[in-house]
C-alpha cells in the first residue's frame, strides 16, 4: 500500500510509507534535504480526557454516544449498515467484527481477498469526496492528524457523520477496537478480539522475560533513516519483544528522521529494519535483522508483530 505516493519520493520503501500515513507525518519525504526545505516532525499526540466506550450506560441502547480519538462527541441513532473506512487497520477490525457487510467503501491500499469488490475512495489521506459522497455512507472511519483537515471539512460540509482515530500506542489501538465494536453494538467481540490481543502479548513478555536486552536502533528507511520513536506501538512492541529502543531518549517524537552519526553515539547493539528498508551504508557494519512489512501494521493482530519481533531478537528462547 501507497497512499501517501502525490506526496513522497519514487523510491521510499513500502514500510516507511504505511507507518508515516499511520501517525498522521506532515513532510513524510526522507529523501528531502534540509538544505532544500525544513523538516517538520511528526505531530505529537496527547490524547484528549475521553470517555471510556466500555463504560458507557446502556451500551446496547439506541441512539448512543461516542467520543473519538480526535476528542469528538458524535451520536449513532442505529447501528450504521453503510460504512467507509479510510484507515487499513481500521478496516481490518471491522472484518474482525464481522462487518464485512457494512463495508461499502475502503481506500486503495486495503488488499484483503473480501474487499476485492468494494468500491475505493483512493487514498486514507485527502481522499476523493465526489467518490465517497456517492457510496451513501452513514459512517466514515477517518484518521486524526494535522496533515488532513480537509477531509473531516469536506464531510461536515456533506453531512456525513465521522469517526477519527489514530493509533499511536498500544492503548491507542486497543481504544479504536472498542470505539467500533461501540459503533457497531458488537461490544462483545470487540473485547475478545482485545483479550486475543493481551494474551499473545503477555505470552511474548513472559516468554522473553530473563532474556538479556539488546539495544536497538528500529529504522523504517530513508537516508537519513526514520527510526521508531517513543510514544509508538512499535516502540512498545520492541519492549515487549525482549529488546531496549536506542534511540528512545532522543527529542524526536513517533517517527522521525536521525543521522547516522546520532545513530552512531548510541552504541546500538543490532540494527532491526523493516525487508526493503534503505539502510544507509554506515549502519551496515552493525548486525541487521530484517522483519516483514506486517509488523508496522497498527491492529489487533501485533501480538503476532511483537512474537515476530520476539524471534529476531531473541530465536534462542523460540525453539
Amino acid at each position: 500500500m501507497n497512499p501517501l505516493r502525490d506526496f513522497l519520493s519514487p523510491g521510499l520503501p513500502l514500510g516507511l510509507v504505511a507507518i508515516l500515513l499511520l501517525v498522521g507525518c506532515q513532510d513524510p519525504d526522507p529523501s528531502a534535504g534540509q538544505d532544500d526545505r525544513e523538516m517538520t516532525p511528526p505531530e505529537a499526540h496527547t490524547p484528549p480526557d475521553r470517555q471510556d466506550p466500555t463504560t458507557t450506560p446502556e451500551e446496547e441502547g439506541w441512539p448512543r454516544t461516542l467520543q473519538d480519538q480526535a476528542g469528538r462527541t458524535l451520536e449513532l441513532t442505529h447501528p450504521p449498515t453503510r460504512i467507509v473506512s479510510l484507515v487499513p487497520a481500521a478496516t481490518a477490525i471491522l472484518l474482525e467484527l464481522g462487518a464485512t457487510d457494512r463495508l461499502v467503501g475502503r481506500t486503495d491500499y486495503d488488499d484483503a481477498p473480501t474487499l476485492e469488490d468494494v468500491p475505493s475512495v483512493g487514498g486514507g489521506l485527502n481522499p476523493s469526496i465526489e467518490r465517497l459522497v456517492v457510496l451513501e455512507p452513514e459512517l466514515v472511519v477517518r484518521f486524526e492528524g494535522q496533515q488532513d483537515r480537509a477531509t473531516p471539512r469536506a464531510l461536515d460540509r456533506a453531512g456525513i457523520t465521522h469517526l477519527a482515530v489514530r493509533p499511536d500506542g498500544i492503548d491507542d489501538i486497543r481504544e479504536m477496537a472498542l470505539l467500533l465494536g461501540r459503533a457497531l453494538g458488537r461490544m462483545e467481540r470487540a473485547r475478545e478480539l482485545l483479550t486475543r490481543m493481551d494474551q499473545e502479548l503477555e505470552e511474548v513478555r513472559d516468554r522473553v522475560a530473563h532474556a538479556p536486552r539488546p539495544r536497538v536502533a528500529f529504522l523504517l528507511g530513508g537516508d537519513p533513516p526514520w527510526v521508531v520513536g517513543p510514544g509508538t506501538f512499535l516502540h512498545e512492541l520492541l519492549e515487549i519483544a525482549g529488546g531496549e529502543n536506542a534511540l528512545a531518549e532522543l527529542e524526536a517524537p513517533l517517527y522521525a528522521p536521525v543521522s547516522v552519526e546520532e545513530i552512531l553515539r548510541q552504541e546500538v547493539d543490532l540494527i532491526l529494519a523493516l525487508e526493503g528498508a534503505q539502510i544507509p551504508s554506515a549502519l551496515r557494519r552493525l548486525p541487521l535483522v530484517q522483519l516483514p512489512e506486517g509488523v508496522q501494521s497498527p491492529g489487533v493482530d501485533i501480538g503476532r508483530s511483537a512474537r515476530e519481533i520476539s524471534r529476531k531478537l531473541h530465536p534462542e528462547e523460540w525453539r
